[in-house]
């Protein structure tokens, strides 16, 4: 070990304030601490005990306000629900159920909502709005869940209707997770989409017929933000505050003032107590998430104390409610000790003050001194601290009276380190930023690589990823009837509106192909497809745009496949790019060609389909079973309608049972009752090119005669 290893190991540090006051203080200040600590000690132990008492009243308050509030939605659908199975009430009936709904909101002003949903897709809600008038939300199953909203008058009748708006209820939380248990439960906590401000908690009973086949779901709302109400009429010292929240750390009521949600990307989420801009909350919300790391192990009441940043120390009580619904909510309860040390403060102060007399002398000289060298130093610290944390932006100015000549020097020459510092970093930042819209950050994260310097010509993953083929149909059609500057312009605003949706479902470019793109999707088919969806609406958008500007809409096919492959980095040693490699992907490419043909926005192999984790929450057609040209094997293709515009994908569901009764006929060689299928399709969507083609395929087959090991698959001769 070296001399100076050693020093450091030896040395004790020391600020420079303190090397300075210290020594003329220490023995004065001890001897008040000490009679200041026995007073204070004895004014703290009283505090704790009035404190405890406190905050036990305020939770045994809340409790039962807790277990009458949240009562009220069970007891009103344990009513609803006997009254349905006694026959006294029929959830067919919608008249007879928006009456009852109507008095049973009048008689039970504590809750915000009331409605039944069927399976059949008829639903009935009753609602209350801020000043107490009532509203029906009402949906039958030929709605295609759009609901119709009335003004209710004094008896209860519509009056008017005042706004229709879409509501899946059945992929709501309070409809589907009683589907799941088959027992009543509660709803998540959630926000009203409309005003955030209003926190509600669904009560849902399942309606089951005597097969205990689901029938439909009774909610109730309640509105927590009647809880927060209660909350800030309890007086909990002068500035205690109250709070509830889940065991995931989301606030349910709370005493303070502010607003129960903030707003991230202009959309509202609900508040978390470690980002409450009320100190009080937030801080013991840190406090308890240090203590427990999860708030599910609070199992039983908790008594504590800490100090916060200002050094007053708080008062904490934690307190568990459970009911039998599956609620699992945490009630806290701080005080600041200072709310009730005011006098024993005082008192201490006073006590103290004539200890102190004596050494004003002394330690203002000490600190007067002590500041006038410290403060430049300080800045230097503060500034240099910043630096390091990487705010370059700084510069120190030294105001004192009389300046220390060293000091003087030293600022400047941080002043000067300074500006150079950040002068580098912004070129440095400029280049970064410049180079990788050539070299997407995604392919780091895919290469599992650090820098980009690490990255290295043949570097690779092979594995089984989705790949996604797209273009625009006709684009030298359209480019020759543009400059080559408008082409630029274009195609680039083309790019710029469909390629984030592929970063934004965990996809990336591998390349760009003039009009068209290849990408890769390492998760699966789930991020892939998607990511088509979401790709065709920005088209459809965007074709928006150009019709109220005069110009012609595009059509963009888009082919999507899964298999095994490799995508890396080609090239040579000076100009590398990253590409893919597979039978897969000129698969991929094949099947976007087709989409042309059939006249379809979005394609995808039968591989895709199988792979889906969730494919019913898709429309999804079959196509045809066919040989692309290069291949030998056919392969089984497949329409997503979600990717077409509304109005095209509601024809195509409407003629999917002619539609595929065709295709029955056409795979089992019977073409006159296939043509009539088809027919039929196109007597009601004369726009789907896919039955057209199946007609052609027709009248080939008639004229040439079927042949004897006719399977239906078809060979294109095309790409």
């Amino acid at each position: 070990m070296t001399h100076n290893s050693l020093k450091l190991l030896t040395s004790k540090n020391f600020r420079l304030r303190s090397a300075l006051v210290v020594p003329f203080t220490l023995q004065i200040l001890v001897t008040v601490g000490i009679v200041g600590y026995l007073s204070f000690k004895n004014g703290q132990e009283a505090v704790d005990s009035l404190s405890t008492q406190l905050q036990e009243q305020a939770q045994s308050r809340i409790r039962q306000r807790l277990d009458s509030y949240l009562a009220s939605p069970s007891q009103v659908n344990q009513l609803n629900l006997e009254s349905i199975q006694l026959g006294l009430l029929q959830p067919q009936d919608q008249t007879n159920i928006r009456q009852y709904f109507w008095r049973q909101m009048q008689v039970f002003p504590e809750i915000s909502y009331v409605n039944i949903g069927m399976e059949s897709g008829d639903f009935v809600g009753i609602g209350r709005e801020d000043h107490g008038d009532l509203y029906l939300e009402l949906m039958q199953a030929s709605d295609n869940y759009r609901y119709k909203r009335y003004v209710l008058d004094r008896q209860g009748q519509p009056d008017k209707q005042f706004t229709s708006q879409e509501y899946r209820f059945k992929e709501e939380g309070w409809y589907k997770n009683v589907i799941s248990s088959g027992q009543p439960r509660w709803s998540d906590v959630y926000q009203w989409s409309d005003r955030p401000e209003i926190i509600s908690i669904s009560s849902s009973y399942p309606i089951l017929d005597q097969n205990r086949k689901l029938v439909g779901v009774l909610g109730v709302d309640f509105v927590l933000s009647q809880i927060s109400q209660f909350l800030k009429t309890l007086q909990l010292g002068k500035s205690g505050r109250i709070f509830v929240i889940e065991r995931n750390g989301l606030i349910v009521a709370s005493s303070s003032n502010e607003k129960p949600y903030w707003v991230s990307q202009g959309k509202a989420r609900r508040l978390n107590a470690l980002k409450s801009r009320d100190l009080l909350v937030r801080t013991t919300a840190e406090y308890l998430k240090k203590q427990f790391s999860d708030l599910r192990k609070i199992d039983h009441d908790q008594s504590m104390d800490f100090q916060n940043q200002t050094g007053d120390r708080l008062l904490v009580r934690v307190q568990p409610w459970q009911d039998r619904l599956g609620l699992d909510w945490l009630i806290v309860t701080v005080v600041p000790e200072s709310d009730f040390m005011g006098k024993i403060s005082e008192n201490t102060r006073n006590t103290a003050l004539l200890c102190l007399i004596a050494s004003i002398g002394a330690v203002i000289s000490g600190l007067y001194s002590s500041r006038w060298i410290t403060r430049p130093v300080l800045k230097l610290d503060a500034a240099a601290k910043q630096i390091a944390a990487g705010n370059l932006d700084q510069h120190v100015e030294i105001d004192n009276l009389f300046q220390i000549i060293e000091i003087t020097n030293l600022s400047n020459s941080f002043n000067s380190m300074s500006n150079q510092l950040k002068a580098s970093f912004t070129n440095l930042e400029t280049q970064k930023n410049s180079f990788a819209r050539f070299f997407p950050p995604e392919y780091l994260s895919f290469l599992n690589k650090q820098d980009v310097t690490d990255i290295e010509l043949g570097d690779h993953i092979s594995k089984e990823m989705a790949v996604m083929f797209s273009d625009i149909r006709s684009f030298t059609t359209l480019s020759e009837k543009m400059t080559p500057q408008e082409n630029f312009d274009f195609v680039n605003a083309y790019l710029r509106r469909v390629s984030p949706e592929i970063r934004a479902h965990n996809g990336f470019v591998v390349k760009f192909l003039g009009d068209g793109m290849m990408a890769v999707f390492p998760n699966g088919v789930n991020d892939a497809l998607a990511a088509g969806v979401a790709k065709s609406h920005q088209v459809q958008r965007y074709n928006e745009k150009r019709q109220a500007e005069g110009l012609v809409a595009i059509d963009v096919g888009i082919g999507i496949h899964v298999g095994h492959m490799m995508v890396g980095m080609v090239g040579e040693h000076n100009r590398i790019q990253g590409d893919a490699f597979s039978d897969n992907v000129n698969l991929t490419a094949r099947l976007e060609g087709l989409t042309k043909f059939y006249g379809v926005s979005l394609l995808i192999s039968e591989d895709v389909l199988v792979r889906l984790s969730h494919s019913n929450q898709y429309k999804i057609r079959f196509l045809d079973r066919a040989v692309v040209k290069g291949r030998n094997e056919p392969i089984t293709v497949y329409e997503v309608l979600d990717a077409q515009p509304t109005e095209s994908c509601l024809l195509k569901l409407q003629t999917q049972a002619d539609f595929d009764q065709g295709i029955q006929a056409y795979c089992q060689g019977q073409l006159v009752r296939a043509r009539d299928a088809f027919q039929k399709v196109l007597a009601v969507n004369a726009a789907d090119k896919t039955a057209f083609l199946y007609l052609k395929r027709i009248d080939i087959l008639v004229d040439q005669g079927v042949p004897e090991d006719w399977t239906g698959v078809w060979s294109f001769s095309e790409k």
